[in-house]
């Protein structure tokens, strides 16, 4: 009687150890399927077998090759999104089993994430992984990644250790050498900011895919020297920018404090009239209308200076009170970014302004690709797989909308400061106009004295998001007073 219980349970144990064998056979299988189903092109197919294969299995070995496959699948037919977030899942859960899946996981996440602008959301899951488990081919895209996280933190030493560990041959080094140029201007470093802004001028050089970039260093190299109080090297690497520089008209509004400084009237002038032309005048330029009156007060221009100020007046007034109003009558961001989508609600000078603004450019761009994104994937068979990444797409919409709301509302608080700023200066300056005409009338029976006038003038910050959140050149050329003096003669 026990020798028959005894075979009962041996042939129980048997049975389950088969069953399990079978089991995790056919899961292996259902991998194998899928695989063959993206690789023949039937990614759809594909994405329905292999979201199977994840839904069953415990096995994180499976289970992370059957994310990487669909993350192939989704990046195959465009959904990009959906792709990061099968990527990052395969490094939510690793397993040294299949540690060679980590090497193109980490390299496709990243390129991806980068490109969606969710690259530090990504190194924050990377940070969590092993080291081990990050191959030495894609160390420095993880260090990359990890490095924008802590940038994005506020992690200043964190941030550089690791972008200092992004080798001259990743695909991110050139983007690692504008951070670490950033991060050593925040510490007033101008000669470090110098060399990593020199470093990637020199590695994005003749690549078209970079021209942005390249312009952007070149402009932080020249903001750098006028911060280091090196105003000639500065206007050298002003005047090296060609009118088809994504960033000519900050270019010359610029570079005429430099050439105001070192006394080149003439050229600052060139500058400040492209600027001040009709083609203009819808772009928010107010500070050069201010800046060419100084420079023709000096120079005792007072009728062009009467000018200029009028013009100002004329253009900037009506801005002035409409911005106030949006001012009161939007509110939230969330109402900004509204206005802004719709183009309704936010005057048109403004509007041209966030239009030259690279990074809330790139965010609208983003979000227009989710929305595309988001409406394909409705169309795909509803797994819990894809109802998840609906819905995390979903959250992504609503932060980057809600942060490009908080931007818009920023820059347009801080430019209805400027242009009030630029209306008292301007008022200041049609004073100065009377006093200096009535002095050169009253200097005609001898040589006047020379009148030594403080005008304060803040330059403009100039933002420029990139990639969107975080100012990354919080306006260090700063506020100074610029002593103007009146070279009347008789």
């Amino acid at each position: 009687m026990k020798l028959t219980r005894v075979l009962i349970l041996v042939s129980i144990l048997i049975l389950t150890s088969s069953l399990q064998s079978f089991s995790e056979n056919s899961k292996t299988a259902s991998l194998e399927l899928g695989r063959k189903q993206f690789e023949s092109g039937n990614y759809e197919r594909a994405l329905e077998t292999l979201a199977q294969t994840i839904s069953s299995t415990s096995d994180a070995n499976i289970r992370n090759r059957a994310f990487y496959y669909q993350g192939l699948s989704f990046f195959e037919m465009g959904l990009y999104y959906s792709s990061y977030v099968a990527f990052r899942n395969v490094l939510l859960n690793p397993d040294e089993r299949f540690k060679e899946v980590y090497e193109k996981a980490i390299k496709n996440a990243v390129i991806i994430a980068d490109r969606l602008n969710v690259a530090d959301r990504l190194g924050k899951v990377i940070e969590k992984m092993d080291n081990k488990l990050i191959p030495t081919s894609v160390s420095g895209l993880a260090r990359y990644s990890m490095g924008v996280a802590k940038f994005e933190a506020n992690q200043n030493s964190e941030a550089e250790k690791n972008l200092k560990s992004v080798s001259p041959e990743s695909q991110f080094y050139n983007k690692a050498l504008y951070y670490l140029g950033i991060l050593a201007t925040k510490r007033k470093d101008y000669k470090e900011a110098a060399y990593y802004f020199e470093k990637l001028v020199a590695v994005t050089q003749g690549k078209k895919d970079l021209y942005w970039l390249e312009e952007l260093g070149r402009l932080n190299l020249a903001r750098t020297a006028y911060s280091a109080d090196n105003v000639e090297k500065s206007v050298e690497l002003y005047s090296k920018f060609l009118s088809s520089s994504p960033y000519w008209i900050d270019v010359l509004l610029e570079a005429s404090w430099p050439l105001m400084k070192m006394n080149d009237t003439a050229v600052s002038l060139g500058n400040l009239h492209t600027i001040t032309s009709p083609f203009y005048q819808k772009d928010l330029v107010g500070e050069a209308y201010i800046l060419k009156a100084t420079i023709l007060y000096k120079l005792c221009k007072y009728e062009e200076m009467r000018k200029d100020l009028s013009t100002f007046f004329s253009l900037y007034d009506p801005i002035i009170r409409s911005m106030e109003q949006e001012t009161a009558s939007l509110g939230s961001r969330d109402a900004y970014f509204r206005a802004y989508q719709s183009k309704k609600g936010l005057n048109s000078s403004f509007v041209n302004f966030l239009g030259r603004d690279q990074g809330i450019q790139n965010n609208m761009k983003i979000l227009k690709g989710l929305n595309e994104e988001r409406e394909n994937l409705t169309k795909l068979s509803r797994t819990d797989q894809t109802n998840r990444t609906i819905s995390q797409l979903d959250e992504l919409r609503e932060s980057l909308s809600r942060e490009t709301g908080v931007a818009i509302e920023k820059l347009h608080k801080r430019k209805l400061t400027e242009l009030l700023q630029q209306r008292e200066q301007a008022n200041y300056l049609k004073v100065e106009v009377v006093t200096g005409e009535k002095e050169l009338i009253e200097g005609q029976k001898g040589l006047p004295a020379k009148r030594v006038v403080d005008v304060e003038t803040t330059v403009a910050a100039g933002y420029h998001f990139w990639p969107f959140n975080g100012e990354y050149w919080e306006d260090e050329l700063g506020t100074y007073i610029y002593t103007t003096e009146s070279s009347c003669v008789n």
